[in-house]
């Protein structure tokens, strides 16, 4: 991905911010503070970014494809009507991330599904 010079940017800002959640208002580590502690700040402040950007990108692309189908049951394709949300963990490059499927629930067939995935065989 190639990013843009406006995102970059606020980039530049939340990590400013972020810096002062860590090291104070200055934003400064201490003199003599280990680059590898530095370092690994940086590590797992990005990795919980990443985590936390999949996560909501999922939740979100799955919320639109149960809005978009109507909540169709993946089984009988009748119309079903969401149920809950089914909280998901998948293992990424950085780590597991965390999301919330919605839950459909088929009066007719009396089956749970989950209409942003689609049935076998579609």
């Amino acid at each position: 991905m190639a990013m843009k010079k406006q995102l970059h940017d606020r980039i530049k800002v939340v990590a400013a911010e972020l810096r002062q959640e860590i090291y104070g208002p200055s934003g400064t580590p201490k003199w003599g503070t280990r680059f590898t502690e530095i370092e690994d700040a940086g590590v797992e402040l990005g990795d919980a970014l990443a985590r936390e950007l999949i996560g909501q990108g999922l939740e979100a692309q799955a919320a639109r494809a149960a809005s978009a189908s109507a909540l169709a049951c993946t089984v009988c394709g009748r119309e079903g009507q969401q149920d809950d949300v089914e909280p998901r963990i998948v293992q990424t490059r950085r780590g597991d991330a965390q999301w919330r499927e919605p839950k459909g629930l088929c009066k007719h067939c009396r089956k749970a599904f989950f209409p942003s995935v689609a049935s076998v065989g579609d």
